[in-house]
């Protein structure tokens, strides 16, 4: 068997002239090549190859001895956590010390080696300072190294915000398919949200016109399927599964990209993962990785479709519907008391989040009359909860919350508050204002992954 090369160019080829990524790599042996692609699209002066310690060991070392081996003036910065936190965080103050260097050493370019919090920390850095960057990935985690969006923490808040894309990603098979298992089984988790997350950007779209783009679903769905026969083989490492994980991860960061947000890939799946990310920065609480999360609050939002598809537009009672629909002050008052110290944070996007009685009413107009037809067209990109499990199972990725080190109270408590984290309409919006979110999601949760259990899609 040769080396194991995915080639994606084919897919990208119809979007080159949108692109701002140049160039994705995912093979064997990567790494080695750095230099003659690195030095066709990165501009010539200094470059800063950026890494913390796990990456560095696992890619960063190897870069920088193939780059150096080439007479590039090639220095290495080493990301340390700040005192007294475990690991690196994507924090404001980091971020901005980043670019500083960068500003002030003359850096021409950036390099990040890692994945998602050392990519999101040279994204925003290489912006603020205005030059380039490329990556180089260490683990098929998520789907963020070729996105034109980052999640950096500000304020403790899990945030997006759009920054330039790199004009590289090189993903090396064997370095990425060397990464702990908890990461290859994220990024499958991220990837596994798909069907979810497009639902709600249909819904979106269909409720509340935001905008919606059809041929990035296109991309988006050959990208996926690349996923195909994957997850039973990643237990083994197996390269070519790897590879197309890895390659369908950066599919989906580009789709973002071409999308001008991450709603193709981002939808209340992935707010419930900012909670509990959010309240483990500010209050101590258990997290796992994101992706890990991100899969199993699919699970949760796949099993909430299953309960909103059973809503029939004959149950409204609109008069008293619009009645008990609280204006801001009372839900601003909630949203403090829910949150606490991240408030401050939260309430400019709860804020915007809040429909006025006027446009709750204009959408609760709208869903009686249109319900059939929303639904059919939510319901095409959908899959029952317990196929998705299954292919989480097959993976030896976590189902349930408790398997995330997550309570029962805690996890219910993140689907029920997440919406509050964005402003963008999901069918965590579309049940709060029919009134029922309490309810489905209670219903959701013991339809879905039991919380503690692990049994999926009871009847």
């Amino acid at each position: 068997m040769g080396l194991v090369r995915i080639d994606v160019e084919p897919l990208l080829r119809p979007w080159t002239a949108q692109l701002a990524t140049r160039a994705v790599v995912v093979e064997q042996g990567a790494v080695a090549c750095l230099p003659g692609l690195l030095t066709a699209l990165l501009p010539a002066g200094r470059w800063l190859l950026v890494a913390d310690p796990i990456t560095w060991s696992a890619a960063g070392e190897a870069a920088a001895a193939a780059l150096h081996r080439e007479g590039l003036e090639v220095t290495r910065h080493l990301l340390l956590p700040a005192v007294g936190v475990p690991v690196v965080v994507a924090a404001d103050g980091a971020i901005d010390a980043l670019a500083e260097r960068l500003r002030l050493g003359g850096y021409r370019a950036a390099v990040a080696v890692g994945a998602g919090t050392v990519n999101d920390m040279v994204k925003l850095a290489a912006t603020q300072a205005g030059i380039p960057y490329a990556v180089v990935a260490t683990a098929p985690s998520m789907n963020g190294y070729t996105s034109s969006l980052a999640a950096p923490l500000q304020q403790g808040v899990k945030t997006t915000v759009a920054c330039r894309p790199p004009v590289a990603c090189v993903v090396d098979v064997d370095v990425v398919a060397a990464a702990p298992m908890r990461m290859l089984v994220a990024g499958l988790g991220d990837l596994l949200s798909k069907p979810v997350s497009n639902a709600d950007w249909r819904l979106a779209h269909r409720v509340v016109g935001a905008p919606y783009a059809p041929a990035v679903m296109d991309l988006i769905d050959a990208g996926a399927a690349l996923l195909e026969g994957v997850a039973g083989r990643l237990p083994r490492r197996d390269p070519e599964a790897v590879g197309r994980l890895a390659a369908s991860l950066c599919i989906s960061g580009l789709a973002m990209g071409l999308a001008g947000s991450s709603a193709p890939a981002s939808g209340a799946e992935h707010l419930i993962s900012h909670y509990l990310d959010m309240t483990h920065y500010a209050a101590g609480e258990p997290h796992d990785l994101h992706g890990c999360q991100v899969g199993v609050a699919t699970l949760t939002t796949a099993a909430l479709y299953e309960v909103v598809r059973s809503w029939a537009p004959r149950s409204l009672d609109r008069a008293d519907r619009l009645a008990r629909h609280p204006e801001w002050s009372a839900r601003a008052l909630e949203v403090e008391q829910r949150f606490g110290s991240l408030a401050p944070a939260v309430l400019p996007q709860a804020r915007q989040a809040h429909p006025t009685r006027d446009e709750l009413a204009r959408r609760l107009d709208l869903l009686s009359t249109q319900w059939d037809d929303i639904l059919a067209e939510v319901a095409t990109t959908l899959r029952p909860a317990r196929a998705l499990a299954a292919q989480l199972r097959a993976a030896g990725a976590p189902v349930t919350y408790a398997e995330l080190g997550i309570s029962d109270d805690r996890a219910r408590t993140a689907v029920l508050a997440a919406r509050d984290i964005r402003p963008r309409y999901t069918v965590l919006h579309l049940a709060a204002d029919l009134g029922q979110l309490s309810h489905w999601v209670d219903r959701a949760l013991a339809r879905g992954p039991l919380l503690a259990s692990g049994a999926v899609g009871a009847a």
